[in-house]
């Protein structure tokens, strides 16, 4: 009998096979890992390097300021409230961006900074759990810096093709950010891009959450200089969906910065009737379509071809200037981002009148933006608030320099907290 002369299998073999399997490419399901980035942001604002103060000191370190643990010039809080979970998030970052637009001159880009710190606040308020809130918290920020101005075909046709629908007809909508660029920033294209592009990677992997969201950009008009050092700063809000933006003027005076995306709205209500097939009211006498309240959002699936977008309304702001046009008088002590959780069971003017009041104190009862953004949302929840509340405040170049303020809001408030005590008192 003939013995094939075939080579044994060995050990040497086993290892190649196993090295082999391992980079057999299976196909993969669509999921967020696919794009998911790396983390480029920061959390904390570096300190400029400074001139010799003086023959013995040749020049002063930089240093790195943490905003999350900055309770002088950062206020942040967030409670679940009554219900099971908390699907409220927030993020705080600074981002490193350019320091104008495809629009400067050339002769100016030589001469300009090329890039500036830009502070990115945001505040998240998910739904059908906290994996899209979660998503936005840890992801967004470095979208915004990443975002790749020329991928604007791209992103339209990806939406046009995979979602359809509402979609088939928004060709050629990210044109109108474009043409409203200036030359000293990309921001009003580079913002509608990166959320557009959140947004879509999300919804492709197909999961059931949603969230809104309000954020803002802040930066100096000088380089190297803090938004909070006194001179005028650049502030744009991004919004999509019901989350809130409210400043306070130096007279004590709430401005609302944003407004809710509902089928109240008469802007919203037109955009989609066009789409959508049905209309209904809510328990709570809120207007709605399909599953959503809110018409514009993150994620939410199932009513993207009807329609409900993350798009967000950008509206630009000077502060600290006594002669803007788009400011509020200059000296603006402060901002403040907060939740439905917040905004369903405290006016604007009973925020602002809280962290006032909360930032006035004086002797050791002085408080911070730290202590106001917990009082904002403990009168919420004291008042019978039942939703997931959280609150950013944000301190501006105005803080402190109130003279004696002016609480317009103090007596309901404290009539609304009596309301709520009695009510309490008769259900025991």
């Amino acid at each position: 009998m003939r013995v094939s002369s075939s080579p044994l299998w060995t050990l040497a073999d086993s290892y190649k096979f196993i090295f082999r399997f391992s980079k057999f490419q299976f196909p993969q399901p669509y999921s967020i890992s696919q794009f998911s980035r790396h983390r480029q942001f920061t959390t904390y604002y570096v300190t400029p390097q400074t001139n010799p103060v003086g023959p013995e000191i040749s020049s002063v370190p930089r240093l790195r300021v943490p905003l999350l643990n900055a309770p002088t010039h950062l206020g942040h809080f967030s409670s679940r409230v009554n219900r099971h979970d908390n699907e409220d998030r927030y993020s705080v970052s600074v981002l490193t961006l350019p320091a104008m637009s495809s629009l400067t001159p050339r002769a100016l880009k030589a001469a300009t900074h090329p890039e500036r710190q830009v502070f990115f606040y945001s505040v998240f308020d998910g739904h059908g759990g906290s994996e899209c809130s979660e998503f936005l918290a840890q992801s967004l920020a470095t979208y915004v810096e990443n975002a790749d101005l020329n991928s604007i075909d791209a992103l339209e046709r990806n939406w046009k093709e995979n979602i359809g629908g509402y979609w088939t007809r928004w060709r050629g909508h990210l044109e109108k950010f474009r043409s409203r660029m200036s030359k000293d920033s990309d921001l009003l294209l580079r913002i509608p891009v990166s959320f557009l592009q959140a947004d879509y990677d999300f919804t492709m992997a197909e999961r059931p959450s949603g969230s809104t969201c309000t954020s803002v950009l802040l930066y100096s008009s000088i380089p190297d200089v803090p938004y909070w050092s006194g001179s005028p700063s650049r502030l744009l809000v991004a919004h999509v969906g019901d989350t809130r933006c409210i400043l306070s003027d130096r007279n004590g005076v709430a401005h609302a910065l944003t407004s809710a995306h509902h089928l109240s709205s008469p802007i919203e209500s037109a955009r989609l009737r066009r789409y959508a097939a049905s209309f209904f009211t809510d328990s709570f006498g809120e207007e709605r379509f399909g599953n959503v309240e809110n018409t514009r959002s993150f994620g939410d699936r199932s009513m993207k071809r009807l329609g409900v977008t993350a798009e967000p309304d950008l509206t630009e702001y000077t502060l600290g200037s006594p002669t803007a046009e788009d400011g509020f008088g200059g000296e603006e002590p402060f901002m403040v981002l907060i939740s439905d959780g917040v905004s369903k069971f405290a006016s604007d003017q009973e925020v602002v009148d809280i962290v006032t009041s909360t930032g006035y104190r004086s002797g050791y009862a002085r408080g911070t933006p730290q202590d106001a953004a917990r009082e904002v949302v403990q009168f919420a929840e004291d008042v019978g608030g039942d939703d997931n509340a959280t609150c950013i405040v944000v301190r501006l170049s105005g803080w402190g320099k109130w003279t004696r303020p002016v609480d317009r809001t103090g007596d309901l408030r404290e009539y609304r907290l009596r309301e709520a005590l009695d009510k309490v008192a008769r259900r025991q």
